[in-house]
């Protein structure tokens, strides 16, 4: 039985103060210098902004990034959950490398991150983030000379608040960047993130016609079979409306994001900043039977993320149908400022891809959640890998003739070829695991949280272990 270290149960992160402001870093003695902007959605889809067809103008400050960067239009996690997406995309490393699992929830020091390697090359490096599921004292902050955790300020009691604060630092760090010094930015906005309560305008802006269409939603105690009870909105029991709010969140971060690229664009950084913009995960918004949340299952509203990468002198405007991976973050910036990598990168870098050059060797991707489920898939199919009682039950969607992943094939040819795939994925990654496993020795797993943590994430709508 392929087990393989993956009885992942999502536990919730806690915080410490963030670290005081940086002193002035030395400049980086190799690469290119540039700079690199990394803003996180909390999340996104990617079928719910402009660039990717999306009719509601959701997303009209992300559209006009795009027009000046790459979008991959088949970017995915590896990981539906913020806690494990973020220790993939920051590591650029699998489960199975980082040891990240139900007993070490957490970046484990062991795992060179990118805020490190590129504080080594000289970078000055500073995030501002919002969920408390990348608490620093669970390894995120590491390499980040300034690691701001806007859950933990009481004059920030809003989620509109926090974004507000990331949005403006984010623009007094642009603006007053050394010129002859490159740094690392990143911004993560928790936006929007369950349950959707955008503020105005954006509470109405898309309640039209749809938004009072759907199906009826039962009120119900979790995920599955209707809206969660503490997030029903009396009167309103359509899927449309919720949906339109949604929406709505969405608008009002793209609103934020476009006053960091505008702070970015007068700014003297402007001509030599990497931009990359995407999400940790995307969202149920009912497909099999399953509302507002994530990560419970590996079909793609969960899976499928925005993916934007602007590199000054690449190719720009353009869409990509190279197969991207959250787990490409690493090499991709760090090869677009040609600093050295980590080693062991499970992920590669994008910018071939970017020029219109086919990613070697690159014929699928691969996912992993806490619930055990392990998913192989290209562009078309995807296999995913349930846990049963006696093994591993393996199943086939043709998503080009079933786009909702609806109709699983249990047998036949092709699903033995998909099979025989993920198996070797799993068996590699056992490999790793036994590997993975003398590195553990007594590290210690999920430190207790702060009563501000655990506000953050019960109305996240997370059930948190540790907090009372």
């Amino acid at each position: 039985m392929r087990r393989l270290g993956l009885g992942l149960a999502l536990l919730c992160a806690a915080c410490e103060p963030a670290p005081p402001p940086p002193a002035p870093s030395p400049a980086a003695s190799g690469g290119t210098r540039l700079n690199v902007l990394l803003i996180t959605i909390d999340t996104l889809r990617a079928d719910h902004l402009g660039l990717y067809g999306y009719a509601r103008k959701t997303s009209p400050r992300i559209d006009a990034l795009a027009r000046r960067a790459v979008a991959f239009d088949q970017a995915y996690t590896y990981w539906p959950k913020t806690r494990g997406s973020f220790v993939a995309m920051m590591s650029g490393r699998r489960d199975s490398q980082t040891g990240y699992g139900k007993t070490h929830p957490v970046l484990l020091d062991f795992n060179p991150t990118l805020a490190e390697t590129l504080k080594r090359a000289g970078y000055r490096t500073a995030a501002v983030v919002d969920n408390a599921n990348v608490a620093a004292q669970h390894g995120y902050a590491r390499g980040f000379e300034r690691y701001r955790e806007t859950w933990q300020e009481p004059d920030l009691p809003t989620e509109m608040d926090r974004t507000r604060a990331i949005t403006g630092e984010g623009i007094a760090f642009v603006e007053n960047a050394s010129p002859g010094v490159p740094f690392f930015l990143w911004l993560h906005y928790v936006n929007p993130h369950a349950p959707y309560t955008p503020p105005a305008p954006f509470d109405t802006a898309f309640l039209d016609g749809a938004a009072a269409q759907g199906p009826r939603l039962k009120v119900v105690d979790g995920f599955v079979g209707g809206i969660r009870k503490e997030w029903a909105v009396p009167g309103r029991d359509r899927l449309g409306y919720y949906v339109a709010q949604y929406d709505g969140e969405i608008a009002a971060v793209d609103q934020e994001v476009g006053r960091v690229l505008d702070a970015l664009e007068g700014s003297a950084a402007a001509r030599n900043t990497v931009v990359v913009l995407t999400s940790d995960h995307g969202e149920s918004l009912g497909e099999h039977d399953y509302y507002f949340d994530h990560g419970q299952d590996v079909f793609d509203p969960s899976l499928r993320i925005p993916l934007l990468v602007a590199v000054p002198g690449a190719p720009a405007g353009t869409h990509s149908a190279a197969l991207a991976s959250t787990l490409d973050l690493v090499p991709t910036v760090l090869d677009a400022v040609k600093v050295s990598y980590p080693p062991d990168l499970a992920g590669t870098s994008l910018l071939p891809a970017m020029r219109g050059q086919p990613l070697g060797g690159r014929e699928r991707l691969f996912a992993r959640n806490d619930r055990n489920l392990s998913a192989s898939f290209d562009a078309r199919h995807k296999v995913v890998a349930t846990p049963t009682d006696a093994d591993l039950r393996f199943e086939l969607f043709d998503r080009g003739a079933d786009p909702g992943e609806r109709r699983a094939v249990r047998s036949g040819d092709e699903v033995r070829v998909w099979r025989r795939e993920l198996e070797l994925f799993l068996d590699r990654a056992e490999r790793e695991w036994t590997h993975t496993r003398g590195l553990l020795g007594d590290k210690r797993g999920e430190e207790p949280m702060t009563p501000q943590a655990c506000a953050q994430l019960r109305a996240l709508g997370y059930v948190v272990a540790g907090c009372r």
